[in-house]
């Protein structure tokens, strides 16, 4: 039964019925309302017109006041329902009346009378109602007045029953209200069988419709009965289903295909060598295929939930996943990023992995997507492949020692030779001072010349500290002009071109020299017919890179190169350099010549030195024309434009100061301390640096030491590193290195000590003598600041 009454309020039907019911009730009530007061009102009227009729046809004298003594004529007037009527004076004396018994009687003797409404004030007509035992009734008062005169001289009373009119009035409303329900009910059902057959019953079937489509019965149309709404509406259902229908068979379609793609997705990622993975918007892992969880299973468990920085992975990064978790949080791009970790095996594996972001069609970030692979094999590969370079190198430099070593030998040897005989001689001739003289000169310049060997040694090895110093460039390329044309043969002219105004660097002269004595080797050996060989200098200026126009030809110039550079030039007419190798020229042991005539050293010396030398180098070549060589070196303002020979050097004496000389060589420690005692210094010497340190501190309340003289390589404490911790403790002490082949590069040494007077082994007297005055004046310089 409750769901009976369920069914039946919650149907359409019965909501569309009460509805039409509640409308009609409405409007009939107020249509009906309408009517029962306008037709009580209309009573009400025609029961006032009624009684107040005959006192205005007496007061018009239309008729005559003895009336009211006739009830005959009286109910003619008034009807069955009159009461009362008298003419009363209007000293309260009754003359006329319905009742003869009342007449002659005075009104305030009558029971229950209205006395208060006869006043001499009264001009017009009164109506109202008053109620008695016998129900409600009308009175009517009319004044009668004579020609002229201000007071009526009587009065004109009807009393009449509204009783029975009241009960006619009531049959009309009952009347009215039953007519009303009929009209509703009739009304109502004819509207609610319309409706049936119009509405419900096309509504039914589309709602049974759509239950047979929630069904799957896609396939099922209706037939649609008109035009109307409904009619659309049914219409609109047939759209929908086939669209429906065709969208349901392309989601099948597409399901099958997402099905498939799936089942490829998952075989690739099993047969797959590499790794697949996906993140959320928290950073942390969502997804990853078979193989990344069975690396991270074996490390820490399931990577699900965890983020990369936390599955126990090395990060190869300089900064660790540092920088990987930035990018991550600023939501970028990453390739390339390698990590290591610790197998099952012992043994370092490396991986290597990328991700790109995922954003939602409203720009929100969603994750990343990304791919890894494991790389172990690729680093072991190339482990392997870098220690058989470092053995080719290392095979490639013995070679080119050997081949250097003839020569080397060769060359000692003669200035060996020389030397010993020379010394003899001057042995012989101890008592010719003049021819002596001569022959120590000699064993001199044969030593000079076993240096100058030494330096080209240590070049190769790069181990010679550069001294450079502001020199003019063009006087430089003069002074050499000699040499290379002893060097080129007769076979190859050579032209030299200066700038018109002096152009100066800064330097070193001889690391300069070797420079142009490579480039010009290579032009010769480039040239086996002959040729020209130019070489020229030039100024230039580069702009920054901002300011850079198409006409500058932005692509030779490196992105850091700006500002005045000096560009010597070196061209040959010989072969050329094919296209193919022109970017190898400059890697170490890459050379073209046959075996045995060249260690491909000599340009990646050249390259390095230019570089160390803040500079750059450009190579233009054409096949079968010739190549050309600028090299670019910052341009200085004049200054000191050459380093004095070591003879030119004057002697620089000394006042009593002291100098510690260290040096784990005997012999070189004499000799210092020879050349400083007579020059006038006070030398003490220490083996090495540890003993040079207790001397320091033991004299330093007594004689102090004013210059350290040390070596730059020595067993133990090294010459910068005894420098350092001297000055450390006694920051007035002045240091000058010594050497002849250091263990560090200029640029090494200057990032330790700063600005440091050094003297290249084996040095002159008067060079010793310098070095130690400059020590003395930087001494004196600090102090001053």
């Amino acid at each position: 039964m409750k769901k009976l009454f369920h069914r039946l309020f919650g149907s359409l039907v019965f909501k569309i019925g009460v509805a039409i019911i509640i409308v009609e009730t409405i409007l009939l009530g107020l249509f009906g309302g309408y009517y029962v007061q306008y037709f009580g009102a209309e009573i009400d009227r025609r029961i006032v017109e009624q009684i107040s009729a005959p006192g205005r046809l007496i007061q018009d004298e239309q008729l005559k006041i003895s009336v009211i003594s006739d009830p005959k004529q009286l109910e003619l007037l008034l009807g069955p329902h009159l009461r009362d009527a008298m003419a009363i004076g209007f000293d309260g004396t009754i003359y006329h009346a319905l009742d003869p018994m009342l007449i002659g009687r005075d009104i305030a003797n009558i029971p229950d009378f209205s006395t208060n409404r006869f006043s001499s004030n009264l001009r017009n007509q009164v109506l109202f109602t008053t109620d008695g035992p016998d129900g409600r009734n009308m009175v009517s008062i009319t004044p009668l007045f004579s020609l002229n005169a201000n007071q009526p001289f009587m009065f004109v009373y009807f009393k009449v029953s509204t009783t029975g009119l009241e009960q006619s009035q009531h049959q009309m409303q009952s009347v009215l209200l039953i007519g009303s329900v009929m009209c509703i009910l009739m009304t109502s059902g004819l509207i609610f069988l319309f409706m049936q057959q119009t509405v419900l019953r096309r509504l039914i079937t589309a709602s049974q419709f759509v239950s047979e489509i929630q069904f799957g019965k896609l396939s099922t149309r209706l037939l649609p009965a008109g035009r109307d709404e409904i009619g659309t509406l049914e219409r609109g259902l047939n759209a929908m289903a086939e669209s429906l229908e065709r969208r349901t068979n392309q989601h099948q379609i597409a399901q099958e295909a997402l099905r498939d793609s799936e089942e490829r997705f998952r075989d690739f990622t099993l047969s797959s060598a590499d790794w697949y993975w996906e993140m959320g918007a928290d950073l942390k892992i969502a997804f990853a295929s078979y193989k990344f969880y069975q690396l991270i299973e074996e490390l820490h468990g399931s990577p699900q939930g965890q983020s990369f920085d936390k599955l126990g992975l090395k990060a190869e990064a300089d900064q660790g996943w540092d920088s990987m978790v930035k990018r991550l949080e600023s939501h970028l791009a990453f390739q390339n990023f390698e990590f290591s970790w610790i197998g099952l095996d012992g043994e370092k594996h490396y991986g290597r992995i990328n991700g790109v972001p995922v954003f939602d069609l409203d720009g929100s970030f969603k994750g990343y997507r990304g791919t890894g692979s494991d790389i172990t094999a690729q680093h072991r590969a190339a482990d392997e492949q870098h220690a058989l370079q470092r053995q080719l190198a290392t095979s490639q430099k013995l070679e080119a020692v050997g081949q250097m070593a003839g020569g080397v030998a060769h060359e000692f040897n003669n200035c060996l030779a020389g030397i010993l005989s020379f010394a003899e001689v001057a042995r012989a001739k101890i008592n010719d001072p003049d021819r002596v003289k001569e022959y120590i000169d000699h064993i001199i310049s044969l030593g000079e010349r076993a240096t100058s060997v030494a330096d080209q040694l240590l070049m190769f090895s790069r181990r010679r500290i550069d001294q450079p110093t502001i020199i003019q460039v063009d006087t430089a390329i003069a002074e050499m002009e000699k040499l290379l044309v002893t060097l080129l043969e007769h076979r190859i002219e050579l032209q030299i071109w200066s700038h018109d105004a002096p152009l100066y660097t800064c330097v070193d002269p001889t690391q300069l020299s070797a420079c142009i004595l490579n480039l010009a080797i290579n032009a010769r050996d480039a040239m086996p017919e002959g040729g020209t060989l130019q070489i020229s200098c030039c100024g230039a200026t580069i702009p920054p890179i901002n300011e850079r126009s198409t006409d500058d030809d932005d692509h030779i110039y490196p992105k850091g190169a700006a500002g005045n550079y000096v560009v010597i030039t070196v061209q040959d007419t010989g072969t050329g350099i094919p296209e193919d190798i022109l970017g190898n020229i400059f890697e170490p042991f890459f050379s073209t010549k046959e075996p045995g005539k060249g260690t491909g050293l000599g340009l990646s010396i050249v390259h390095s030195w230019v570089e160390e030398s803040d500079g750059f180098i450009e190579v233009e070549s054409i096949a079968g024309e010739g190549t050309t060589f600028s090299v670019y070196l910052p341009r200085s303002e004049a200054g000191v434009t050459r380093v004095a020979a070591a003879h030119e050097i004057e002697n620089f004496p000394g006042n009593g100061e002291r100098v510690l000389i260290v040096d784990d060589e005997q012999s070189l420690r004499t000799t210092a301390k020879i050349i400083l005692e007579d020059a006038g210094f006070n030398a003490i010497v220490a083996r090495n640096a540890e003993q040079a340190l207790e001397i320091i501190a033991k004299s330093y309340k007594t004689d102090r030491i004013d210059v350290i003289l040390t070596d730059v390589v020595m067993a133990g404490l090294s010459g910068p590193q005894l420098a350092i911790e001297a000055l450390r403790q006694y920051p007035e002490i002045a240091v000058v290195l010594m050497s002849g082949y250091p263990a560090r590069t200029r640029k090494e040494m200057e990032k330790m000590l700063g600005d440091y007077i050094f003297v290249k082994k084996p040095f002159r007297p008067a060079q010793l003598q310098k070095a130690i005055h400059e020590a003395l004046a930087s001494k004196m310089e600090r102090r001053r600041l």
